[in-house]
């Protein structure tokens, strides 16, 4: 086994261990919309959620009309959501149904036998551990940590994988990878069923496996894959078609076979197709206009297309450097991307056209939701709209690795952007049982009266020892920060361990061969 390898799965294990560790955040109305559409098809067979839509407010009413005051709907309840988290989870839900029904747990289900400190993580002034919760709860975590925690496992051993490709040390790209993982807003949406870290999964694994076909030679059906990966992304997050656009357009500027990309747009057609028989079963358009229906914010739905105006500087200052949600005040790393796209353009002649469709992904996705009024996406760690672009601008990043890591200076500028970043992005996360809450400013936009979301708000939560729901408190019964010790001791026995006993397998049959010959 190369080390290669050897490293790729050790990011692999660390990263699903720390997504799997805590529980998804329950009353999260995102994650119960889709998780309500799996119910209805796994359970009753049908698209609308009426018999589960009293846990979210992301719902649309079709035909209509809906009265507020009453939430009451004269059609049916449909998610507003995209379809493509919902769609993953169906079958891990069916198995989850199966296990449901071992006697254990069944009875723990229904008799609310929550083990560890579970019950002191409720909301005391909630309906406290009915069954139907805990069910739910259960239901959200399974298929949660298969159809979103292993996919955003895969994506950052991918990261590793495409970013050693242009580095003399594999030892910066695993860190590179880790930092992905851990130390950016991919990590809380890890662990939540919504779109964005699906919606990167399939735009940058797809364009991964592009890259190997264009330049390893990689088996052309690897672009059926591809496709079917675009149109995974296209039914999770729609603002990723651009980036996908670009991906597609630079292969076809790069490929001398460019012919075979017939491929990637029809492995896409069928994820496509389900999307059309979806939309039109449910509201009777081939078009997701679920939002058009939506119960709640209609004036930002129907602000512009689909809440998108004009760009302002504003938006794009919430975005990047607000207290409140500044991608760059919550992961300072991240600003080595924009050296990191020259240095690849100087160090990487042969890759200057992946360079500029890089840039021009960046660049194209943070107008766009800078176009958005609805920029700072409810109740959430970070932007959370810009977390699909976020393997993208990880992936230079390897040259300001490359360029740093070999100068005292740029090994202390680079750890303290690290350190950093792992402690804001880890305390918003795991700061209490719910996403942060809206700042006025995310409204209004008043530049001088916006609060700091780690200070103000997750900061005094750790403090206060309230942690998210972990493992270390369910099974060991470990309260606040001490939930974290079995996280940090099996995240070093990974790190130290599963390379070092790869390693020693593969060595081993060559020094027996070694041995063999001078018999």
């Amino acid at each position: 086994m190369t080390r290669r390898r050897a490293y790729a799965i050790t990011i692999f294990l660390i990263l699903l261990l720390c997504y799997g560790y805590f529980m998804p955040k329950w009353g999260d109305w995102n994650a119960n919309s889709r998780a309500d559409l799996v119910y209805a098809v796994v359970d009753q067979g049908v698209l609308n959620i009426n018999a589960y839509h009293e846990n979210t407010g992301d719902k649309a009413c079709f035909p209509g009309p809906y009265h507020l005051e009453e939430d009451r709907c004269e059609g049916d309840y449909y998610t507003d959501k995209s379809l493509g988290p919902s769609l993953v989870a169906v079958p891990f839900y069916a198995v989850f149904k199966v296990i449901a029904q071992i006697p254990p747990i069944q009875n723990m289900i229904e008799n609310g036998n929550l083990p560890g400190n579970f019950t002191d993580t409720l909301n005391p002034e909630g309906r406290g551990a009915l069954s139907t919760s805990i069910y739910q709860g259960m239901a959200l975590t399974f298929m949660t940590f298969f159809a979103i925690s292993v996919p955003s496992a895969i994506l950052g051993t991918v990261i590793f994988l495409f970013a050693s490709r242009f580095t003399p040390r594999l030892i910066h790209a695993f860190v590179l990878a880790l930092a992905y993982g851990l130390a950016t807003i991919a990590f809380p949406y890890s662990n939540t069923l919504v779109q964005h870290q699906l919606a990167a999964f399939g735009a940058f694994v797809g364009f991964y496996l592009i890259w190997r076909v264009i330049y390893e030679d990689a088996p052309v059906r690897w672009l059926w894959l591809s496709g079917a990966l675009f149109g995974l992304a296209t039914i999770t997050e729609y603002p990723i078609v651009v980036v996908l656009g670009i991906i597609f357009l630079w292969a076809v500027y790069v490929y001398p076979k460019r012919i075979e990309l017939w491929r990637v747009v029809v492995g896409a057609i069928p994820l496509g197709l389900i999307f059309v028989a979806y939309n039109y079963a449910a509201f009777q358009s081939i078009l997701p206009v679920g939002y058009e229906y939506s119960t709640l914010w209609q004036d930002e739905h129907n602000a512009g297309f689909l809440s998108f105006t004009t760009p302002s500087l504003e938006r794009l200052y919430g975005l990047t450097f607000s207290p409140a949600k500044g991608l760059f005040l919550i992961s300072p790393f991240l600003l080595l991307t924009f050296p990191g796209l020259l240095l690849m353009w100087r160090q990487h002649r042969n890759q200057r056209p992946m360079t500029v469709a890089l840039t021009l992904a960046i660049v194209g996705i943070f107008v766009i939701y800078s176009a958005s009024i609805m920029w700072w996406g409810g109740h959430t760690v970070g932007p959370r709209y810009l977390v699909p672009i976020l393997p993208f601008m990880a992936l230079p990043i390897i040259a300001a690795f490359d360029a740093l890591l070999k100068r005292s200076w740029g090994i202390l500028l680079t750890g303290v952007l690290l350190v950093w970043s792992v402690i804001v992005v880890w305390v918003q996360t795991i700061g209490g049982q719910s996403w942060p809450p809206m700042d006025a400013f995310l409204l209004t936009i008043d530049l001088m009266n916006s609060s700091n979301t780690f200070l103000d708000y997750s900061l005094p939560l750790i403090l206060a020892g309230d942690v998210a729901r972990n493992y270390g408190g369910i099974v060991l019964g470990l309260d606040g920060l001490a939930g974290l010790l079995p996280l940090l001791a099996l995240v070093v026995m990974i790190a130290v361990l599963v390379p070092a006993v790869l390693l020693r397998v593969e060595h081993r049959p060559q020094r027996a061969e070694i041995a063999s010959r001078t018999v």
